[in-house]
């Protein structure tokens, strides 16, 4: 069995923690820069000579630790990059693994939209599917490839979050999202709808809903849906699209919902467990893969 430091610079790090084998890997602390996170240190800044918690202490320091393997928990390449980098000014001798490698190399999420469609398309499931925040469309696409005769709903704004749902952030106090953040170019704005559909291999069974969230889903209010993406990444528009969709599913259906389990946010955790506060426990599962998807089963 290895020793093994994760190592990251936001707090997707800790979220990937639950990833580790047991069999293979014996995690003896983190490496981040979030300061106060650290607790290797006492009131003097000096190191605790009697360590109680699960070692966190800035990367540099982490190299004296002597790990078998630092694992890199980065969402980008340029975070992986990053952390490459202070371990070798740390001089660190040892092996370096890559999570964003692997996971930008095998996608969790795309075998289970597989798997989702087999077998929605096997229990004969009707209804169609949706994908809210779709941005560029690369889940969007796999989408309408995988259950081509299906209607294909795609909601977003093209210019960003909105200031609506930023104001509901701030007054609770979840996250520095800004207004506009995620926006298509001024450019790309000129005609991003068929920048859309000419990514879509069925793109006449595709429908855009270009602006705000719910407003957009006016007029579908007797359209009923066998697998929603929803990656809206905001408190309010999470709540908004569970609210919307959930009493629209069809019994076997599903909703995936990104950044439930992101340690990098808490917006879309605390929209579902909200929900589940008001009208209880949704039959909920983890997918296990770097942006926290779960998946919500229509019983």
């Amino acid at each position: 069995m290895k020793t093994v430091i994760l190592a990251g610079l936001d707090n997707l790090v800790f979220s990937a923690a639950d990833l580790l084998n047991p069999k293979e890997y014996k995690l003896i602390g983190f490496g981040t820069p979030i300061e106060q996170a650290w607790n290797v240190y006492d009131a003097n800044g000096e190191i605790k000579e009697d360590i109680q918690e699960m070692p966190v202490m800035p990367v540099e320091a982490a190299v004296a630790w002597e790990p078998d393997r630092f694992i890199l928990a980065a969402g980008s390449r340029e975070e992986d990059e990053a952390l490459r980098y202070i371990l070798l000014r740390a001089n660190y001798q040892g092996e370096v693994f890559s999570l964003y490698d692997f996971f930008n190399g095998f996608s969790f999420r795309t075998a289970a939209l597989r798997k989702l469609a087999w077998r929605l398309e096997s229990l004969g499931v009707q209804g169609a599917l949706a994908d809210l925040g779709c941005y560029r469309g690369d889940i969007s696409w796999q989408l309408n490839a995988l259950m081509p005769d299906r209607k294909l709903y795609l909601f977003d704004t093209f210019t960003g979050y909105d200031a609506r749902d930023i104001a509901k952030e701030r007054e609770l106090g979840l996250s520095e999202a800004r207004p506009g953040e995620w926006s298509f170019s001024s450019r790309e704005l000129e005609n991003f709808e068929q920048r859309i559909l000419s990514r879509m291999p069925h793109e006449e069974n595709v429908v855009v809903r270009a602006g705000w969230f719910p407003e957009t889903a006016l007029e579908l209010e007797d359209e009923h849906y066998a697998l929603v993406y929803m990656d809206a990444g905001l408190y309010q528009p999470t709540v908004a699209g569970i609210q919307y969709f959930y009493p629209r599913m069809e019994k076997g259906g599903v909703i995936l919902i990104a950044g439930y389990e992101d340690g990098r946010t808490l917006s879309v955790r605390k929209a579902v467990a909200d929900l589940e506060a008001q009208y209880g426990a949704f039959l909920m599962l983890p997918l296990c893969d770097l942006s926290g998807t779960v998946m919500i089963v229509k019983p």
